[in-house]
């Protein structure tokens, strides 16, 4: 079947002496013009080795160089050869590469190697190297793209011929081992090219997660000594947090002996995966998911995650158990170095008019027996997924987008960028273990806090995180964040007050102790910076832990405390959220805070009431988990504890009926206390257990 196309040949004519040539080219400096590509013969040119110039050679001088090369613009095709040694050790001359200059086989390779990254049929000198896989990957259609015998030019004919006779004998013995490796389900290392054509989708299993790529291309590697690699450079669509585009990464096969099934490639093919059709269905579904996500997100995660910057000591994958994260690939880009236009347009670098020339080209239902069976099959996989995934691209070449198609969702990313609230680090957060939060309603309801100071405390976090209060400085943005100051002994609620205030309204919680933003005056400002400008961007409630240090009454003999203070209080005065500081004493402030500090709540010593009511929540009277009655509460509230404490003695009870397979029962509770030396007779004693 001869492939028709309105589009005229390429003019052949232009003047030599206008055109620079290396000496392999050289061209006659005569004032005759010549017809570039049209004598339909080729032209033969060798070396010694890599290292010398293309000569023209007579088969029984080689190894004599020639001063000049003749005119060789005329030829319609460049051969190179080059001696190297064959599999006897003897010389022989080996195909290195042809430049194909004639106009007519150019228009005949067309639509052969339409959409073929890396080769454009237009050039004036189109040259293909050994050992020629394009043509492999191709080859149904370059057989096709022969004149017919009712084609009436014989020049062209003639000159198509001068082509396929050396390729056919380059790539004829590769279909045939392809197919008989094939046909046996199973591929050698040094066949292993022959199952990727470029553009083929992929399967492979990276970090336990199934995934899916689209191939640019593949080649041997040398990775040590009598090592190498079969490197695949693929392609896979993610975000920036604003867009989707392509992202490319590389996969290796390393080295084998002999043959194995080709089912046990780490990569291949996706049809070759016998489970693709589930693995489909589930990519999908992942990928509407990855598609949900772009953007910034607070959602609840469990399961490993992989750490952006690797601890000193230890491993980057870290297991999170309902833990909370936030979904951010702009700011996990920005803080980390990495440049937002890493990604390329999802209808990439070349127009896809080509498949329209392909489908009509390579009818699928004419099976002339171009190919054997195995590899036909192959080569039509790799049309189908150019034809799949160019068929979903957007209309305007280089747009961005923020929607995806159906079956882009397939080569969606397995994993988001985003921030651990727990682990306070950067990380890839794995797509399948993203969760929506469950929210605990009635958490500040259960603060032991006086009614009044609740009311106070809810009414400033909502108008804040609201924007309900449009109240500025004299100077704008300054001065327009709340600070509450919560002091007291440990255990009094102080961190559970931001905790709760913080899932009541459904807001992120941003927890960090003074000691995790450094020592210096300059770690703590790029520390702090970073967290007030991440806290205000998220909406978060931050929560300032510990921070004594920073407030602490400023000194003559102390300048390096002086500054940390100084700093603490400069980029306070600039921030827009809401934040909580505790600390265990209130009385060394320094006297500028008071004035930056909107509300300064101290929380006393337990009373009765209050610790009864913090056993309430933990113990669970009378439930299904736990036996034990209210009066036996009451008995449990009088030891003077603080609310760690008894969080702790609940927790630990809690161990000991499980092991028993029981509910939890005061025995349980009395166990622990005597582990603790806490004596229930002595009601209302001060209990000093570090419980």
């Amino acid at each position: 079947m001869a492939f028709e196309s309105e589009a005229s040949i390429p003019e052949p004519f232009y003047d030599v002496q206008s055109e620079s040539s290396d000496d392999s080219d050289s061209v006659s400096m005569e004032n005759e013009p010549v017809q570039v590509g049209m004598t339909a013969e080729s032209k033969d040119l060798y070396r010694e080795d890599y290292r010398s110039p293309w000569e023209e050679w007579a088969l029984d001088d080689i190894g004599i160089n020639s001063k000049s090369t003749p005119a060789s613009a005329k030829f319609a095709l460049i051969v190179r050869r080059e001696k190297q040694n064959g599999d006897t050790e003897e010389p022989v001359l080996a195909l290195h590469s042809i430049t194909v200059q004639s106009p007519l086989i150019k228009h005949r390779l067309g639509p052969v190697f339409a959409g073929y990254q890396g080769i454009n049929t237009n050039l004036k000198k189109l040259e293909f190297k050994a050992p020629f896989r394009e043509f492999f990957y191709r080859w149904s259609e370059f057989v096709r793209a022969a004149p017919g015998g009712e084609e009436k030019d014989d020049n062209e004919k003639v000159h198509f011929k001068l082509l396929f006779d050396i390729i056919s004998s380059e790539i004829t013995p590769h279909i045939e081992q392809t197919e008989d490796l094939l046909r046996n389900n199973v591929i050698s290392f040094d066949y292993v090219w022959a199952l990727f054509e470029p553009g083929t989708e992929i399967y492979s299993k990276v970090d336990g997660q199934d995934r899916l790529y689209l191939l640019n291309g593949g080649r041997y590697q040398e990775v040590g000594p009598g090592m190498k690699i079969y490197n695949l450079s693929c392609r896979y669509i993610d975000t920036d947090g604003d867009a989707f585009g392509y992202a490319t990464t590389s996969l290796a096969i390393t080295q084998f002996e002999s043959v194995k099934p080709i089912t046990e490639l780490n990569v291949l093919p996706s049809h070759l995966q016998p489970q693709i059709d589930e693995i489909r269905v589930r990519l999908e579904r992942r990928g509407r998911k990855f598609e949900a996500l772009r953007g910034t997100h607070y959602k609840a995660y469990s399961g490993p995650s992989v750490w952006r910057n690797m601890p000193f000591h230890g491993t980057s994958k870290h297991f999170s158990n309902e833990g909370r994260v936030m979904i951010d690939a702009k700011s996990f880009m920005r803080y980390n170095g990495e440049s937002t236009g890493q990604l390329t347009p999802l209808d990439g670098p070349a127009p896809t008019d080509h498949l329209e020339i392909l489908q009509e080209f390579t009818d699928p239902d004419d099976d002339l027996g171009y190919a054997p069976p195995a590899v036909q099959v192959m080569q039509h996989m790799a049309r189908q997924a150019r034809r799949r995934f160019a068929s979903g691209q957007p209309a305007v070449k280089g747009s961005t987008s923020t929607s995806l198609s159906k079956n882009h969702y397939v080569l969606c990313n397995a994993s988001m960028k985003g921030f651990d609230f727990q682990a306070k680090e950067w990380v890839y957060l794995y797509v399948d273990h993203v969760k929506d939060i469950v929210w605990n309603d009635d958490a500040f309801e259960k603060l032991v806090l006086s009614p009044e100071y609740k009311k106070i405390i809810w009414a400033f976090v909502d108008a804040q995180l609201s924007g309900s209060d449009d109240f500025d400085d004299v100077v704008r943005g300054k001065g327009k964040g709340i600070i509450l100051l919560l002091s007291g002994e440990p255990g009094t609620g102080k961190t559970l007050t931001s905790e709760s205030v913080a899932e009541s309204m459904k807001k992120p919680l941003y927890s960090m102790s003074a000691g995790e933003l450094g020592n210096t005056a300059a770690e703590v400002e790029a520390s702090l910076r970073r967290v007030l400008d991440l806290s205000t961007k998220w909406g978060a409630v931050l929560l300032l832990d510990e921070c004594d240090v920073f407030l602490e009454r400023r000194t003559t003999h102390d300048l390096q405390r002086n500054k940390l203070v100084s700093v603490f209080l400069r980029l306070l005065e600039y921030y827009q959220g809401v934040m909580f500081l505790t600390t265990n004493r209130v009385a060394s402030f320094d006297p500028a805070f008071e004035s930056r500090i909107h509300l300064t709540i101290h929380y006393p010593r337990l009373d009765f009431e209050s610790r009864l009511h913090v056993w309430r929540i933990f113990v669970k009277p009378r439930s299904a988990d736990s036996s034990v009655d209210e009066e036996e509460l009451q008995g449990l509230a009088r030891p003077d504890l603080n609310g760690r404490q008894i969080k702790n003695i609940v927790k630990i009870a809690r161990l000991l009926a499980t092991r028993d397979k029981t509910p939890l029962t005061l025995s349980h509770l009395e166990t622990v206390l005597m582990a603790k030396r806490v004596d229930l007779a002595d009601a209302g004693k001060t209990v000093t257990s570090g419980a």
